[in-house]
């Protein structure tokens, strides 16, 4: 079962994220950076199996998180021998064990424990589940997230990344905190075009914060 599922998940990727989509609301295909990934063998994709555990519990959770800790510094030893090519490592863990409705939640949880880790450490983590609600950045009818199976992704974060932050961030709080790691990770990196979007982007966030703080109540 678990090998099914990672093949399902690598014929997913192979058939999606390098090609247009009708709904993306931009030209090009869903993912440029994916089609280097894909092209050079860096993606990676492995299986996780939670069955041991019941559902909904948090000792999977931390499981999970661990596991994509190990990764994370497995891809860091990586990046050493890639050169400029380790901008494209890519790993998917895909957990089994237990219906998709409670993996959808692992993938979540793990997901909202990982992020403020791994982006401070110039690394995006990425939740995809059947039905994922979160909208795109060019068309609010798109569901860019959604995946066969529940899965969790990462990969290094890169300019283009700025988009994510400003767009999906849920308070002008979460949308200043990861553009300043944005910031950072970038310092002294970004060319022209991205330095100025992120520092027009903070100054927003910046006056957002500063308004909420000004409400009564």
């Amino acid at each position: 079962m678990s090998g099914e599922r990672i093949a399902v998940v690598r014929r997913w990727l192979e058939d999606y994220a390098p090609h247009p989509h009708p709904q993306l609301g931009r030209d090009g295909v869903v993912c440029p950076y994916m089609v280097r990934a894909l092209r050079r063998d860096y993606v990676r994709i492995y299986d996780l199996d939670v069955a041991s555990y019941q559902p909904g519990d948090v000792a999977a959770t931390d499981l999970l998180v661990v596991t994509a800790h190990e990764e994370l510094r497995t891809n860091l030893r990586r990046a050493d021998a890639l050169g400029a090519d380790r901008t494209f490592i890519v790993s998917m863990i895909v957990p089994h064990g237990w219906p998709d409705a409670a993996l959808r939640v692992l993938v979540a949880q793990a997901h909202d424990r990982l992020k403020p880790y791994f982006v401070p450490s110039g690394y995006m983590a990425g939740d995809f589940w059947p039905d994922h609600e979160t909208v795109g950045l060019h068309n609010p009818d798109f569901r860019p997230f959604t995946s066969p199976v529940p899965v969790l992704g990462m990969r290094p974060l890169v300019p283009a990344d700025l988009a994510f932050f400003v767009k999906h961030e849920p308070t002008p709080q979460s949308r200043l905190r990861y553009l300043r790691h944005y910031a950072e990770v970038f310092r002294g990196a970004l060319n022209a075009h991205w330095e100025a979007r992120l520092t027009a982007e903070l100054a927003t966030a910046e006056r957002d914060v500063a308004a909420t703080l000004r409400e009564p109540g």
